[in-house]
């Protein structure tokens, strides 16, 4: 029976032997392949990765704003508030290789705007859209170039929400979506307001800025 056994052990151990030799050759050569495509391909690529470069509703500050004034306001809470003449705006560098930047941002109207004082959206220091509030009635212009979209959202119109008497008040979201955007990009909200912000003004809110 001792001899039996070390008959089907060296059985055993030669089959196995044979298993090895045939599959050897082959897992060998998918190891190769893998680590030739893995060298090859650079990282990151075929992945869409977001970076979110801001996320802001100014409860904690400024967040690399420059220009305007951080107030709590009754019926809005905490807003980037822009004077008249004013320009609010932040740089933000973007990581190599973004094929797009979207901006999402709320422009506030309040009290007693009119016809004129219009709120104008400037990338790179350059005109893309005007938001005019003209006694809590909206119009909107979208003056964007080749590579840029520009969407509109209103929240509300010609409505109290603020402490004002007025009840001129207005908010809409707008989106804009930059495609290869150089290496820094400045998002800029200019007021064409004309009273002091105690009668009327424009304020930015949840600002949000994603590089993908």
């Amino acid at each position: 029976m001792t001899a039996d056994f070390v008959v089907l052990a060296a059985g055993i151990v030669g089959l196995g032997l044979a298993v090895i030799m045939v599959t050897s050759g082959g897992v060998e050569d998918l190891a190769g392949e893998t680590q030739a495509a893995l060298v090859e391909t650079e990282p990151g690529s075929g992945f869409a990765v977001d970076s979110v470069l801001a996320d802001l509703d100014f409860s904690s500050g400024l967040g690399g704003f420059v220009g305007g004034t951080l107030e709590t306001l009754s019926g809005f809470g905490d807003v980037l508030q822009i004077g008249a003449g004013e320009t609010a705006s932040m740089t933000l560098d973007m990581p190599p290789g973004t094929e797009t930047a979207t901006f999402t941002f709320d422009i506030i109207g309040g009290d007693d705007l009119d016809t004129g004082d219009t709120a104008t959206i400037l990338i790179n220091g350059e005109p893309v859209a005007l938001y005019t509030d003209d006694h809590g009635n909206i119009t909107t212009q979208e003056m964007a170039g080749a590579g840029m979209t520009v969407s509109v959202e209103q929240q509300y119109s010609n409505t109290q929400m603020g402490a004002g008497s007025h009840g001129h008040d207005s908010r809409a979201t707008y989106t804009i979506t930059m495609s290869n955007p150089p290496g820094t990009v400045t998002l800029g909200v200019q007021s064409g307001a004309d009273q002091d912000t105690s009668n009327e003004f424009y304020a930015l809110d949840d600002v949000s800025v994603v590089a993908n």
